[in-house]
């Protein structure tokens, strides 16, 4: 039995050991699992799995190796989205075949990442819709998982981009109550993906409070995300994050030294993370400011 596997995506989809084992067992009994080998009985195991969307026959060595690609597969397209790499995240999307995508997990996560490249690409937004639908009445009816608030955020951000702001409220005002209820979470320990996940949450919703007007409360959303990005050595939503206080201080009316100082920093960690479409984006808009300047 595959132990490394369990222990690996527990990890990885955030879960301590205290919250896994919840309703379902001891966590003494799930620590004895993974530190030593020793099996619960097999409706404990199963429900531990089922709620990891593993089966126990996921924890077969046999076939692990092909389960452990595609999961990588879906980890880096996650990526190129979050540092707006679209090509490479539609290029690695075409390589995963949905009949192979035997747990829940898996599947909500490749709706998820489906809609979101169809939203951020401005595509087909029925196809976008549907992505998403299919995590929130299907995969996800309890909405009991990350992937629900993300599937609302989806949404949220395509009804946005067609000025549909009734149902981009609705949307966003979801997203908005799951990280208010998770504000004093503490992050330290969780998986990779969790916190990714939480911080790509926090930079749509600031972007949303910006598109609204509500640009203090966008920056104070920005300064907590900049916090856990710092905390947790992740530069990948910081390009987008100074661009983003950049556009805010220019709508506050900041002075001139700060705003250029944000978007330095933008250009900085735009380069630094190969976001090619940030960079274009802050040098159109340091040409305009300069413009603006000079004609002061």
């Amino acid at each position: 039995m595959d132990i490394k596997r369990f222990v690996y995506q527990r990890k990885r989809l955030g879960y301590s050991q205290v919250a896994l084992s919840k309703g379902i067992c001891t966590q003494s009994t799930l620590s004895k699992f993974e530190s030593n080998g020793q099996v619960p009985s097999l409706t404990i195991l199963a429900q531990l799995c089922d709620r990891l969307g593993l089966t126990i026959d996921d924890l077969s060595k046999d076939n692990t190796s092909s389960i452990r690609y595609i999961r990588s597969l879906l980890d880096q397209i996650e990526l190129a989205l979050m540092i707006e790499h679209f090509p490479q995240a539609v290029s690695n999307l075409k390589k995963i075949r949905l009949e192979d995508l035997k747990s829940p997990q898996d599947r909500m996560q490749y709706y998820y990442l489906k809609g979101m490249i169809y939203t951020l690409t401005n595509n087909n937004a029925s196809t976008s819709l549907f992505n998403f639908t299919k995590i929130l009445d299907e995969l996800d009816e309890q909405h009991r998982t990350i992937f629900s608030p993300l599937a609302y955020l989806g949404s949220g951000i395509l009804y946005a981009r067609q000025n549909s702001m009734e149902h981009a409220d609705f949307f966003f005002s979801k997203v908005i109550a799951f990280l208010r209820s998770k504000a004093d979470e503490d992050l330290e320990g969780v998986g990779r993906n969790y916190y990714l996940r939480i911080v790509t949450m926090m930079y749509y919703a600031a972007e949303y409070h910006s598109l609204n007007k509500r640009l203090e409360v966008s920056n104070q959303v920005l300064e907590a995300t900049t916090k856990i990005c710092a905390s947790n050595h992740v530069t990948y939503f910081l390009p987008r994050i100074k661009l983003l206080e950049a556009n805010n201080a220019i709508e506050l009316g900041e002075n001139s030294k700060k705003i250029r100082q944000l978007l330095t920093e933008a250009e900085v960690f735009a380069r630094f993370n190969k976001n090619n479409v940030v960079e274009v984006q802050v040098a159109a808009l340091l040409n305009n400011f300069d413009k603006t300047i000079s004609n002061k």
